[in-house]
């Protein structure tokens, strides 16, 4: 049975790849970007991607009937 539609993997991906860029900012990983001037837009990002990735889990398949 599947958990997601297609529209709700490319909704968590996003929200993957957003969560993936705070964090590297955050850490250091990632130096000053235009995108992610400071920190708290860093915290920001995080908090956009893990709640992304929450609202891909209520993107469900339709049913066929």
């Amino acid at each position: 049975m599947k958990t997601h539609s297609k529209i709700g993997h490319i909704i968590f991906v996003l929200g993957i790849l957003s969560l993936s860029i705070g964090s590297a900012r955050l850490t250091g990983a990632l130096e000053y970007n235009s995108f992610i001037s400071n920190k708290s837009v860093a915290l920001l990002y995080i908090s956009m991607g893990i709640s992304v990735m929450f609202i891909s889990f209520f993107v469900k398949p339709l049913k066929v009937k």
